[in-house]
């Protein structure tokens, strides 16, 4: 990270504002220049411009601190550059009459790198405050406000410390819109895909750590699975059969097989009726038999979807 060193007027500078003050002439800070040249701090006083100049801003603003001492602000960007450079040197110029010299000099003693400009990288920006405090030619001081000096390093710093505050690793970033949030926050993020996301700690006597992948996208039942339940089922009629009786009956129990009886033509005398006395008899067995069925089959047995209800997003955790 770059140290800038306090502005040391030059000598150049001195006579120009002994000049101002003498005449009462207009004494006019036109500008601020970065140099990637380096100097040493006893080289300074001599200069009257810098070598390898790479870039020039205006002066942002002027205010008056009180009847000695004027405050001004300059804002160094890499907007527009096309290359990189080592940005080693500062130097305010000034005017009077018409006459640009170079005013006062800052050198850096850990020299920071000024980036070009690239599309969609953070746009860097130096605030740089300057303070001219002078009675007389003779003794004037220019000192510059280091708090508010921004440099790279200060801001990749303040980026990183905003993005750990903001979304420290480990935390998760929702969006629906598939934006990966290393593009707009930084750092590394990892992609969750197909999961739904379950706090940690017990669930059904099971402990669950973070970051851990669990369950499954298809479940096929067992039978303890299966809910509760019983079979009816109904046979078919079958086993159609009539039973005889052989022998007399008695004249009082007399039968008429053609009265009233759909029976087939009974065993008689020729009249087509069974007359006679009863004797004993018993009927057949022939019509014995047994029934049996069982229950159609249903289902597949085809695993089930898990999944209910649910709004579908793009998630990212963060790993570094």
């Amino acid at each position: 990270m770059a140290t800038y060193n306090q502005f040391v007027v030059t000598d150049a500078g001195r006579a120009l504002l002994a000049k101002a003050v003498a005449n009462k002439g207009v004494f006019t800070v036109s500008s601020i220049k970065t140099s990637s040249h380096t100097y040493t701090q006893s080289a300074i006083a001599v200069l009257t411009s810098l070598e390898d100049i790479r870039q020039s801003f205006p002066l942002a603003s002027a205010t008056t601190v009180d009847s000695t001492t004027v405050k001004l602000q300059f804002n160094v960007t890499n907007v527009g550059l096309a290359t990189s450079y080592t940005l080693a040197t500062l130097g305010v110029y000034a005017q009077y009459n018409n006459s640009e010299t170079l005013f006062a000099v800052s050198t850096a003693d850990n020299p920071d790198i000024m980036n070009a400009e690239q599309a969609g990288a953070l746009v860097r920006n130096i605030l740089t405050t300057v303070y001219i405090k002078t009675a007389n030619a003779s003794s004037i001081s220019i000192a510059v406000d280091m708090d508010t000096y921004i440099t790279k390093a200060m801001l990749d710093a303040a980026e990183k410390k905003a993005l750990d505050l903001a979304h420290p690793v480990g935390s998760v970033y929702l969006h629906i819109g598939g934006t990966d949030p290393a593009t707009a926050f930084g750092g590394t993020w990892k992609k969750i895909e197909g999961s739904y996301l379950l706090a940690s700690g017990s669930y059904d006597g099971v402990t669950l750590s973070a970051g851990k992948r669990i369950g499954e996208a298809k479940h096929t039942i067992t039978k303890d699975e299966m809910p509760e339940h019983h079979h009816e089922g109904e046979t078919d009629v079958g086993g159609e059969h009539r039973h005889w009786s052989c022998g007399a009956l008695p004249h009082d129990f007399q039968w008429d097989a053609c009265e009233g009886n759909n029976a087939p033509v009974a065993v008689g005398y020729g009249d087509g009726c069974w007359h006679g006395n009863r004797v004993d008899g018993h009927t057949s067995w022939d019509g014995k038999h047994s029934h049996h069925f069982t229950t159609g089959d249903a289902g597949k047995g085809n695993a089930m979807r898990v999944m209910p209800l649910a709004t579908v997003v793009d998630a990212w955790y963060r790993t570094a």
